[in-house]
């Protein structure tokens, strides 16, 4: 057998942000963060915290963010020459993805149906990464989702130079969620754990760890829904996305993703429900083999989940009907390929499934 790992982010679970700000290994700082964070006093303390080390703050970041937005901040920073020479990312996937975008020293250019890095400085800025939601994985992994809504494309932007320097996770940032923003973060760390599985570039170390998060999901996800200011279940989810993250941080996503960008896109369905309401449908649509008995255990537990949450797994209650399958299908992205399944039998159980 013959396989690879490797994952460069250091990672500090269990911390307080505050105390760690203290300990940054930085005197420039770049604070990129959400507007609600502003307006909870989050920010605030923290930069009474760095004081003068934090030289601007950033807290336009919003949901799904659009490579144009992205593109003016980016331009604006270096318009004012504003000298930084790290990041502190605080919020979810979408505020780490913009922390990786402007992290870059070069142009962010699309070329060939993709985003690359141009100029004579193609390396980026370290990133102290914050995760406040307990899913995107994002704080662990070299790529960033860049939106553009009028095109109509999503973009992944990819280089080994995009992993953040340092994961810092403070449980107690997470307890203020929402019961919908729990089960969608949470459901969005179960795909990242099931694709890694049903995946070609799976080995078994990313295995290992998807399994590790599987099982802590279907156990904690339910009981946390009830209790939503659980410290230890708040933890456990936490440990689930980041084992979640350090799997598919080796094999990327695959077709359950693939599907959810035009989903998310069109019909505006929150990332964490459009990338996993179709995992029970893909675990039944498994082929003979090694994923499918790994699996097999899990299953049932899996299709457990949705139901006590009542998270539908009917494409329609997505605003998907068939016509709208056939389109997506026909213009799969690349992480589709990544994914072991044949692709006409899961639209065909899709669209099955639309008209039960």
């Amino acid at each position: 057998m013959k396989f690879c790992y490797h994952n460069p982010v250091r990672i500090r679970f269990g911390v307080d942000l505050l105390q760690s700000c203290k300990e940054l290994e930085s005197d420039h700082i770049l604070l990129v963060t959400s507007r609600g964070f502003n307006v909870r006093g989050l920010t605030a303390k923290v930069q009474e915290v760095l004081g003068k080390r934090v030289v601007a703050l950033l807290d336009s970041i919003t949901p799904n963010p659009e490579l144009k937005e992205l593109t003016a901040l980016k331009n604006t920073l270096v318009r004012e020459n504003l000298a930084f020479d790290s990041i502190l990312a605080i919020g979810g996937g979408s505020v780490c993805d913009s922390a990786k975008f402007l992290s870059v020293w070069g142009d962010v250019v699309v070329r060939d149906g993709g985003l690359c890095i141009e100029g004579v400085e193609q390396g980026t800025r370290p990133i102290f990464a914050v995760p406040t939601t307990a899913g995107t994985g994002s704080e662990l992994t070299k790529w960033a989702t860049i939106w553009d809504s009028k095109a109509g494309v999503k973009y992944s932007l990819q280089s080994d130079s995009l992993y953040p320097h340092t994961a810092i996770y403070d449980v107690n940032l997470t307890r203020t969620l929402s019961r919908e923003n729990t089960i969608a973060t949470g459901l969005d760390a179960l795909s990242h754990a099931c694709e890694s599985i049903w995946n070609n570039n799976a080995n078994p170390i990313s295995t290992r760890y998807a399994l590790d998060s599987i099982n802590l999901i279907v156990q904690t996800l339910p009981s946390l829904v009830e209790n939503l200011g659980a410290f230890r279940l708040r933890e456990d989810m936490m440990r689930a996305s980041m084992y979640a993250a350090l799997a598919f941080s080796n094999t990327q996503t695959a077709l359950a993703h693939a599907i959810s960008y035009p989903i998310t896109m069109r019909f505006g369905v929150p990332h964490g429900l459009a990338c996993s309401f179709s995992i029970p449908l893909l675990l039944d649509c498994l082929p003979q083999g090694e994923a499918r008995e790994i699996l097999a255990p899990l299953s049932a537990a899996i299709k457990e989940l949705f139901i006590t949450l009542k998270i539908s797994t009917n494409p329609k209650d997505y605003g998907l009907d068939s016509v709208s399958l056939e389109e997506i299908f026909a213009s799969l992205n690349a992480r589709a390929k990544n994914g072991i399944f044949e692709l006409e039998a899961v639209k065909q159980k899709l669209c099955e499934s639309i008209h039960h």
